[in-house]
């Protein structure tokens, strides 16, 4: 049976679950929803997901929310057409997996988001606001470096893993304002190049929602 998948690829989750849905080959179709209109909020929406958040997942009569919820239980339905190094069986190369994805909303994604919406959705940009969020968002940066990076290609080890397509999907966002995160951060920058070439063709073809978006904030 084919998957439901339910997005609006201005989000970094849902980008973050279609590209692994497009690079593990898993058959799935995409309903989009406009998540500035609203429409998650909506009846027909809300009724299956009470949590009203973006991405959600529906197999048959089964809906399920939430990033990280969603790629396990692809990567369980799935198991015997996924490699193993996006969410490895060995306990501890699992483990690593699940430290990043315990880090990543307050770490990754929090930070990325603080000064995202700080730039671009306050009505007023409030220059000071901006200039302690991009402090905090370089603190995270130096801590990835010298902790996830450290020692390895990527976040978890040697191989790409969920959690580089969870990272690189809030990093991106800076697509849209064309802020470069990582002008002081030149480790983060090999590795966001070394991530987007283990994703293509998907990122390529998921990132042209952004640029979109970026080109409509221009006019």
């Amino acid at each position: 049976m084919t998957i439901q998948l339910y997005v609006d690829l201005r989000s970094q989750p849902c980008r973050a679950v279609v590209m692994f849905l497009k690079l593990t080959d898993i058959p799935h179709e995409l309903q989009y929803i406009d998540i500035f209109a609203g429409e998650h909020k909506k009846p027909e929406f809300a009724d299956k997901f009470p949590l009203e958040t973006l991405p959600g997942l529906k197999d048959g009569d089964f809906y399920l929310g939430e990033m990280v919820a969603i790629f396990r239980y692809l990567i369980n339905k799935y198991a015997d057409k996924i490699k193993d190094n996006w969410y490895p069986k060995d306990m501890k190369s699992r483990a690593r997996v699940n430290e990043y994805i315990a880090f990543h909303h307050t770490g990754t994604r929090g930070k990325c988001m603080a000064l995202f919406v700080a730039e671009v959705f306050d009505p007023v940009v409030d220059q000071e606001k901006v200039k302690t969020e991009a402090e905090n968002l370089k603190q995270g940066l130096d801590k990835i470096e010298g902790s996830f990076l450290k020692d390895n290609d990527f976040l978890c080890g040697n191989e790409i893993s969920i959690a580089d397509i969870m990272a690189v999907c809030e990093f991106a966002q800076f697509t849209v304002n064309g802020r470069d995160i990582f002008k002081d951060n030149p480790k983060m920058k090999g590795y966001m190049d070394r991530v987007k070439a283990c994703l293509q063709p998907a990122f390529d073809e998921i990132i042209v929602k952004l640029y979109d978006w970026r080109d409509s904030l221009a006019k």
